[in-house]
């Protein structure tokens, strides 16, 4: 099995179990020991406990969006992975000083990050699609812009998946857009 992608799930299951052979094995395609979201097959129901949860999460998400956009706040992005450019035009063809985007999906540049870890002389790893929940943009009277990626959570308690989810949405968001700024 070859190479695998980092996904913020995969460190945090990495953070939980303190275990760097889990990470090794995600990594590197070492099948017989590593959970993966892909090949990952449990049976087991969820319990009616983590349905509510999750339900409970559905209808915050739902609700937060929904009060967005009847503030005005809401750009939804329907499509497929964008890149840099497609993303870097969505925010300068809005007009609105404070909004909120939604549905962005974007594949980290790769090769880019590749460079950043040739400059630091550690190893390289490949990461995987960004979906992060919000980005909220805020916008200079000069043109300028800074963001800031939101995971929408109901939780009132911040998880560690949360952090490094947001973490990886946001180291991969400034180097795909280079000129937006956090």
């Amino acid at each position: 099995m070859g190479k695998g992608r980092l996904s913020a799930t995969n460190l945090a299951v990495h953070q939980h179990l303190s275990c760097d052979l889990f990470l090794h094995n995600i990594y590197h395609g070492s099948h017989h020991l590593a959970y993966s979201d892909a090949t990952h097959t449990d049976n087991r129901q969820p319990s009616e406990l983590s349905k509510a949860q999750f339900d409970r999460g559905n209808r915050w998400e739902s609700t937060l969006f929904q009060w967005l956009d009847r503030e005005g706040l809401l750009l939804t992005v329907f499509s497929g992975p964008l890149d840099g450019h497609d993303i870097r035009e969505i925010v300068d063809i809005d007009e609105r000083p404070h909004f909120f985007v939604a549905g962005l999906h974007f594949w980290p540049p790769n090769d880019a990050l590749r460079e950043e870890f040739k400059k630091a002389g550690t190893s390289p790893v490949d990461f995987s699609l960004a979906k992060p929940d919000l980005v909220e943009i805020l916008k200079g009277e000069d043109g300028s812009f800074c963001w800031r990626v939101i995971d929408a959570k109901a939780s009132k308690s911040v998880q560690v998946l949360s952090f490094i989810s947001d973490f990886m949405d946001t180291t991969k968001l400034t180097v795909v857009v280079p000129r937006l700024r956090t």
